[in-house]
């Protein structure tokens, strides 16, 4: 027979891999949700933005 501490941190390790599998599963099945990359009011000229979202408001606002 096994000491409590030795099967409580065995039960521990089994729960801790098995735990998100039917979440994973269905994410490989179904794919991530969509969702926007920039929410609603982005400002894609501010300074922390990214620089090829800059480039982009740049050429839009060129045109």
């Amino acid at each position: 027979m096994v000491s409590a501490t030795q099967q409580t941190s065995r039960i521990r390790q089994r729960k801790a891999r098995r735990e998100g599998t039917a979440r994973k599963r269905f994410e490989r099945a179904h794919g991530t949700p969509k969702f926007p990359v920039h929410l609603p009011g982005y400002d894609p000229s501010a300074p922390d933005a990214p620089k090829a979202a800059q480039a982009a408001a740049q050429t839009d606002a060129k045109k």
